[in-house]
């Protein structure tokens, strides 16, 4: 089998994976967790529940035995142990695991919730995948080939004007917008939301119902590495919101942000436009 084919391959048999695990793991405890199943990490609303663990437990064994010399870096084990983290910059291919993102809508019983894996390697995201399990969808790329999304190729097509478009924004930096809509200003964007789950929004940035993202704090790999990838397949632009650098999965990013957009042009607009609210 030619290596290209084998990269095809991988594409599916870790999609079947994440289906797998998605219905042995996590569909068959939604809505039925005890409180038991939900433990605090290191605030009250960082939370994990049994759903978590056992599905990265999972994962962990099918994902390193697919590639040779391959290692995995799940979410929650590296809350237990940060130095795992270090593996990211090594020459070893890493899988980087959120299995279950959005936890606390999970353990809410809100269905929106997803399961985010990329393969990193040299430094780079070269694969990822973000599955919803509650609609059963897949979203699925190879670095230079494209992403794709219930088996479509995706290319993102941004509005005319950012007052048409809607954005994801943390509480804070949404609160200022929203007064400065309330004194007048115009051309700034009209719907602003937060799902709580970045892999349900990299979904709806692919599918245009989301326009744009910004997001804060450490930007761990396992939340952006697969997403930031997909934007720049389907033509979008990912950048780090304060000097334009690209995105490294392997560079936490405290004090920086991370802001998605349809293409640099409107990630300009918007740098203006949020650094100055």
């Amino acid at each position: 089998m030619s290596k290209d084919a084998a990269m095809v391959t991988l594409v599916h048999t870790v999609e079947q994976l994440l289906r797998h695990v998605a219905e042995q793991e996590i569909l068959s405890r939604f809505g039925q967790l005890q409180n038991s199943d939900i433990q605090t990490k290191s605030h009250a609303r960082d939370v994990v529940t049994t759903a978590d663990l056992e599905a990265e437990h999972h994962l962990h064994g099918e994902l390193s035995a697919l590639l040779a010399n391959s290692t995995v870096i799940g979410e929650e084990e590296c809350f237990r142990n940060p130095d795992i983290l270090e593996r990211m910059t090594g020459d070893q291919p890493v899988w980087v695991v959120d299995p279950l993102d959005g936890t606390n809508n999970f353990a809410q019983g809100k269905p929106c919730f997803a399961m985010i894996c990329a393969l990193v390697e040299g430094g780079e995201t070269q694969m990822g995948w973000i599955f919803d399990p509650i609609a059963g969808v897949c979203a699925t790329t190879r670095r230079g080939e494209g992403v794709y999304l219930a088996g479509q190729k995706i290319t993102i097509e941004p509005p005319e004007t950012l007052n048409r478009m809607t954005g994801s924004l943390g509480d804070g930096v949404r609160k200022r917008i929203q007064a400065r809509k309330d004194a007048g200003e115009s051309g700034l964007p009209q719907h602003l939301v937060r799902y709580h789950c970045c892999g349900r929004e990299y979904l709806d940035l692919l599918l245009g119902k989301i326009h744009f993202a910004l997001y804060g704090g450490k930007l761990m790999p396992w939340d952006h590495a697969a997403g930031v990838l997909m934007i720049e397949e389907a033509c979008g632009y990912g950048r780090i919101h304060e000097d334009k650098s690209a995105y490294d999965p392997a560079r936490i990013g405290a004090g920086k942000h991370l802001l998605l957009a349809p293409n640099e042009h409107t990630f300009d607009s918007l740098q203006e436009v949020l650094l100055k609210g």
